[in-house]
């Protein structure tokens, strides 16, 4: 294994997606120094973000691989779905603290795990199960016992729209994955990570374009970040986005280079690190009880490493 090379894979993911996080929930709690007004526009910032992603994705295809293959109207599907999961993430953090949504998205693995074996038929293992049930009973030991401070309350709008957007996701990866199973065997190619990345960022900026007209809201989110007492804002967002297309390419690279495993393993940790800045950027109060119900969580989120690994070990001994 390359150290040089696994160093950069934690440095670029631990910077990218804390960067990420932090200017998120910056994002959100902005005021403008004219009206006092706060920035309401998710699908503006969904929409640099998906066109960010797109491009990106599609220089990188251009250049490393030689090629760029169209966008199958068959990825419209889970490109929206993708979208629109994140579109009910970011929204959420209108109505709930930041630690909370970092959490309640950790629970990613219970709607895929029951999307997979309920409608595509795949087998889940022990500790798959084992891990669902740990993240949920953390997740439920986070909110039973809320903080004191009521700045930290949680409404039940915004749990909702982290329940749709879990939802989404569950819907989301599986979907991919088989498109990406009769892709290969319809044409016979691979599909690579940042062609997957391509084609669904292509339909999500589709999607928040039609939005962003069908509501009404056309181009009044830009005109928004566009003011010249608002650069701050526009330099956040434009900051947000970029952290979360280089995180992105960290997550390919680290994927391609070291597997599943390694990947599972940083992006856990960095989970927690994310909650423990936000605690001491934004003065979050999480009581022990919360604090308990994140530690269960990545109890639970650990052994996902854990039974990825052990299928690896398996695989390999049945290929020796």
């Amino acid at each position: 294994m390359n150290l040089a090379l696994l160093l950069l894979s934690f440095v670029g993911l631990y910077g990218c997606y804390i960067t990420y996080g932090i200017l998120q929930e910056g994002v959100y709690k902005f005021e403008s120094p004219v009206d006092g007004s706060k920035f309401q526009s998710t699908l503006t910032m969904l929409l640099f973000q998906a066109f960010l992603n797109t491009v990106c994705s599609w220089l990188f295809n251009m250049f490393y691989y030689r090629k760029v293959t169209l966008p199958p109207v068959s990825f419209a599907a889970p490109g929206t779905s993708f979208i629109v999961a994140m579109l009910c993430s970011n929204e959420a953090l209108r109505y709930v603290s930041y630690p909370t949504q970092v959490l309640a998205k950790s629970c990613k693995l219970v709607p895929v795990l029951l999307v997979s074996v309920l409608f595509y038929g795949k087998a889940a293992t022990l500790l798959q199960y084992a891990h669902v049930a740990l993240v949920t009973a953390g997740i439920v030991l986070f909110r039973l016992k809320p903080s004191s401070d009521d700045s930290e309350s949680n409404s039940t709008y915004g749990l909702l729209l982290l329940l749709v957007s879990l939802i989404l996701d569950g819907y989301t990866g599986p979907t991919q994955k088989k498109l990406s199973d009769s892709f290969k065997e319809s044409k016979g190619l691979t599909l690579k990570p940042t062609e997957l990345m391509f084609f669904c960022n292509f339909w999500g900026a589709i999607a928040v374009l039609i939005a962003l007209f069908a509501f009404g809201e056309n181009l009044d989110g830009v005109t928004y970040l566009l003011h010249p007492q608002h650069t701050k804002l526009l330099w956040e967002v434009t900051l947000f986005s970029l952290a979360g297309t280089l995180g992105q390419f960290f997550i390919y690279f680290t994927l391609l280079e070291f597997g599943s495993l390694t990947l599972t393993t940083i992006t856990t940790t960095r989970k927690f690190f994310t909650i423990l800045f936000s605690v001491v950027m934004y003065g979050h109060n999480l009581s022990a009880w919360q604090w308990g119900g994140v530690g269960v969580v990545f109890a639970g989120l650990s052994l996902d490493g854990v039974d990825k690994y052990l299928q690896k070990k398996a695989l390999n001994m049945k290929v020796d």
